[in-house]
């Protein structure tokens, strides 16, 4: 009974992350753009495809994917996926990437693609802390919905100039 009862979850998990990965967000790797990711990345929320997700392994510290038809997940694993996804974490670890000013990889050759995500990831070139993100997005999503019904485009992201990485020491105040 407790293994058809555990088999019917992993049955509703599984239907779950394909409606995830169905998403036009999700239908693409978050790492490189190729079509139809078959992992998910637990480390980040996001969903990759094989490639990557060697890569990702290699990096330090290294990152944790599962495939997502070839082993189970959690309850706790899926909300964590439906909480991040593709979009979720570009705003969070591409936050400040810039496509004009930015070279863009060529995925083909794996030596680039491990730099790219030893920038993206180990080095946080682009990473926006995801309270910042949040707003960013959220403020973004406002935008988006007021000018887009008036334009009928969806107005350009942006990176955030003015982001503070760095610790600075307090100021001093005179007395």
């Amino acid at each position: 009974m407790a293994t058809s009862a555990k088999r019917k979850q992993e049955d509703t998990h599984l239907k779950m992350l394909r409606e995830m990965t169905s998403l036009p967000p999700n239908r693409r790797c978050f790492d490189c753009d190729q079509r139809g990711p078959t992992y998910a990345n637990m480390t980040v929320g996001s969903f990759v495809c094989t490639t990557c997700s060697g890569v990702l392994r290699g990096l330090n510290p290294p990152h944790r994917v599962k495939s997502i038809s070839m082993t189970t997940f959690t309850q706790h694993e899926i909300e964590f996926l439906q909480k991040h996804t593709n979009e979720v974490c570009k705003h969070i670890w591409l936050g400040l990437y810039d496509d004009r000013t930015s070279v863009v990889p060529d995925f083909r050759e794996p030596q680039k693609v491990k730099e790219f995500l030893q920038e993206k990831y180990e080095k946080k070139r682009w990473y926006v802390p995801p309270e910042q993100a949040r707003a960013v997005s959220t403020v973004q999503a406002g935008v988006s919905g007021s000018s887009a019904s008036s334009t009928g485009s969806t107005p350009e992201v942006q990176p955030l100039k003015t982001l503070q990485l760095t610790k600075t020491p307090p100021r001093q105040v005179p007395a």
